[in-house]
């Protein structure tokens, strides 16, 4: 599990310069869309998915995902699946799960991680 000094200072990173609910997701969605290769793999309540597209639409639903599994697919709340911990995605969905509160899915602490990636 990720300590939390260390989300805490990956979502200042992320957010800087953002004001408000709705700059902060922007700015998630930014940093997600950077770091994440598409298509990847998550899990979702247990269940292998392929992860396709990642987007945000508004301040009430929040950054969503759209899942391909063995079910079907659809979009789900960004917080619902979980990314391989040694990815970087794990790390920045940890740090996008702590900044509403929500407890963090395992991830390997990044503490060499910068953004924007030079």
């Amino acid at each position: 599990m990720p300590d939390d000094l260390d989300l805490d200072n990956a979502i200042e990173t992320i957010v800087v310069d953002a004001y408000g609910a709705d700059e902060h997701h922007s700015a998630f969605l930014t940093v997600i869309e950077d770091e994440t290769h598409l298509p990847t793999t998550a899990a979702l309540l247990g269940t292998p998915v392929t992860v396709t597209s990642i987007d945000y639409t508004t301040e009430a639903r929040g950054i969503v995902a759209t899942c391909h599994g063995p079910h079907g697919a659809g979009e789900v709340a960004f917080a619902d699946p979980a990314f391989p911990p040694d990815t970087v995605t794990a790390w920045i969905h940890a740090a996008y799960r702590r900044y509403p509160v929500l407890t963090p899915f395992p991830a390997r602490p990044r503490p060499e991680w910068t953004w924007p990636s030079t």
